[in-house]
């Protein structure tokens, strides 16, 4: 229960948040973000379950530079994403349709994407970038997850594996309803408030790049 816990919390970090609703920004959906949220997910528990065997089953640790250097590429990573999707909102062009069925009039807003329309392969790489990103928030966060391990396992591997475990099923299920809700959010701004869904996509960039700036500030 405490590891569940903590994992529900953990999801929820400014930096978790910025970065999973950076990715969505790129082409907002409920499908794209819940698919985004649980990539991410899996990520970031995969590598903490790598970092206990290391710990706990070899008797390895990270080396604490190696975690501030994930720190400092965490802020960095928020940085980018906030700039790139800036660009990629400038380079998609949104317009709003209208079709006809005799008196019934229904209105969809079309998003025509010219980066990935001219590069192959994006959709892939897409599916492969929340892991990514997962992942080294699971180095940057290794430490604080790991630490409460000898408490709750007394030393016991199989024990310190499942609480691993938990938690990041914690950390997946917080991020799920995270992105259950923003994603259900942008799905009704895109369909009925076309104005407000740009703006939310600029807000989001904005914070990204805010919120990575200041977590670069305080990891240097």
């Amino acid at each position: 229960m405490l590891g569940f816990s903590l994992g529900l919390m953990h999801a929820l970090d400014a930096d978790h948040v910025m970065a999973v609703s950076a990715l969505s920004n790129t082409k907002p959906s409920l499908k794209t973000t819940l698919l985004f949220c649980s990539n991410w997910a899996l990520g970031h528990g995969g590598i903490l379950l790598l970092s206990g065997v290391m710990l706990f089953g070899l008797g390895l640790n990270l080396p604490v530079e190696f975690i501030h250097l994930a720190e400092v590429l965490v802020g960095l990573l928020l940085i980018a994403l906030g700039l790139l999707f800036f660009w990629r909102i400038k380079s998609q062009a949104i317009r709003l349709d209208e079709h006809h069925h005799g008196e019934v009039v229904h209105r969809h807003l079309h998003m025509a994407d010219h980066f990935n329309e001219s590069n192959g392969g994006g959709s892939v790489k897409q599916a492969h970038t929340p892991v990514m990103v997962g992942m080294l928030h699971g180095f940057a966060g290794s430490a604080p997850a790991l630490a409460l391990i000898p408490a709750v396992s007394q030393g016991n591997l199989s024990q310190s594996l499942a609480y691993l475990a938990v938690f990041s099923f914690g950390v997946m299920s917080s991020m799920l309803v995270f992105g259950l809700g923003l994603g259900f959010l942008q799905q009704q701004l895109q369909q009925r408030y076309v104005r407000l869904f740009n703006w939310q996509r600029y807000i989001i960039a904005s914070l990204s790049v805010a919120v990575g700036s200041y977590w670069l500030v305080n990891a240097i």
